[in-house]
């Protein structure tokens, strides 16, 4: 077992070093936290992340399918194969003509994309994009073209498919779209260029009619994709309307719905005061710095999220109803960053959640650590400014019964400049008699 080091763990902490050591993690946090609140919205009450075990507790009770160290939940096995290479990013690549939309949700993040103004613009050239990638030797598992709205550019979007097909067959195509510009003309062209899976996004704020309007799209894109997806934020305070479109998605027979939960993107902050919303809290599992553009988590969306899969459950639906946290965006980047690298013998690569990760003993601790280590022939690093010891983590197991408070660190590599550079980006609490290597 390992845990959160947190200010109710610190009082049984009889090691200075190692409390010195923490406060350092304690202060970023505090900063950080201080930082995300001076975009406008409060964080919620941090309790209320019990209610959110409680119900993964409940979930697993009942069978369903936890993902990627439980950021992704599945009320059944239908899961898109491109979700489950999300996980990693290994052989997936996804792009776009435009950042152009003729949507104007309030809670888009797509100005925080790079050259987002550029890109409103302008057009990237997808094709050739496609081409020189393939020409390099990338290996592509599933391809996908998304936006602003992709279908603002038919032309250009049936011609990437076209070159998709022709290029790289074996390659897992999807399309992402609000829906509202689905004809058949377009729909017969993607078919003809093997489109195997289309995602329409269906804005629980629009009118009835409209809804109804995009769900006529998702059934006429059945007739001609074979694998029909909807996915899209979960609002709080929409739960029972959610459970509604289910229900209709699940008479309509396609593939699943992918519950994304609902994201700040840190503007247009007005929005989500006037609504009541808060953010999360805490607002990541490891603070780092995310490439993912969507912002912080929504309180209360995780918690409708993990109802909505609940109630697939106890419906028997055979509608894939997959839940997609934020945390689950992340981990893509952590295994690029960290997959395949070389490292010393201190730090071992974590399947569970891709950080690499070492151990550390602290002040008075040290000369104890260190005389079972020479005595096994294991390897170490003295820090004398921090005044600790850092050793492997299968090493944990040498020092037996000894009551001695460890820190399990995980570290990302980052390039800078012409090397790369080890960064510790979160610490966690053990002892070897409760340490399991499991628990990495």
């Amino acid at each position: 077992m390992i845990m959160e080091i947190t200010e109710s763990i610190i009082p049984r902490i009889k090691n200075q070093a190692f409390i010195d050591y923490s406060h350092i993690y304690f202060s970023i946090k505090k900063e950080t936290l201080s930082a995300i609140e001076s975009f406008g919205l409060p964080l919620e009450n941090r309790k209320l992340a019990d209610n959110r075990k409680r119900k993964q507790d409940q979930l697993r009770a009942s069978g369903a399918l936890f993902r990627n160290n439980n950021k992704s939940i599945v009320s059944n096995r239908r899961i898109s194969s491109a979700c489950e290479a999300c996980q990693t990013g290994t052989g997936s690549y996804t792009t776009f003509v435009s950042l152009k939309c003729h949507r104007d949700c309030y809670f888009c993040f797509n100005e925080n994309q790079d050259s987002y103004s550029f890109y409103v613009a302008n057009h990237k050239n997808v094709n050739k994009e496609l081409t020189e990638l393939l020409a390099g030797g990338v290996q592509l598992k599933h391809l996908a073209i998304t936006g602003g709205e992709p279908l603002l550019h038919k032309a250009e979007t049936i011609s990437f498919m076209r070159l998709a097909h022709e290029l790289t067959p074996e390659t897992y195509t999807r399309l992402y779209t609000a829906g509202d510009l689905l004809d058949i003309e377009t729909l017969q062209s993607l078919k003809e260029y093997s489109l195997d899976e289309i995602r329409i996004s269906i804005k629980m704020d629009d009118s009835q009619q409209k809804r109804k309007h995009v769900l006529s799209k998702i059934s006429l894109a059945k007739e001609f994709i074979p694998n029909v997806l909807v996915e899209m934020p979960v609002i709080p305070g929409t739960t029972e309307e959610m459970k509604e479109l289910l229900l209709e998605l699940e008479s309509l027979e396609i593939f699943g719905i992918n519950l994304l939960e609902f994201c700040f993107p840190l503007g247009n902050a007005n929005a989500f005061q006037t609504r009541g919303f808060e953010l999360k809290n805490p607002p990541y599992e490891v603070f780092y710095n995310y490439w993912y553009a969507g912002g912080l988590a929504v309180a209360q969306s995780e918690q409708i999220c993990l109802e909505l899969v609940e109630f697939a459950m106890e419906k028997k639906l055979k509608l894939g109803v997959h839940y997609c946290s934020l945390e689950n965006k992340f981990t893509g980047q952590v295994y690029q960053q960290n997959y395949d690298q070389k490292l010393g013998e201190m730090y071992t690569f974590s399947e569970k959640d891709y950080f690499w990760k070492t151990v550390k003993a602290f002040g008075k601790d040290q000369k104890k650590v260190q005389a079972i280590l020479e005595h096994h022939q294991i390897a170490f690093e003295i820090n004398e400014n921090y005044n600790y010891i850092q050793f492997p983590i299968s090493s944990i197991r040498l020092l037996g019964k000894n009551n001695l408070d460890l820190i399990i660190s995980s570290n990302v590599l980052e390039q800078k400049e012409n090397s790369m550079e080890i960064r510790e980006v979160n610490i966690e609490w053990t002892t070897p008699s409760l340490f399991e290597e499991l628990d990495i």
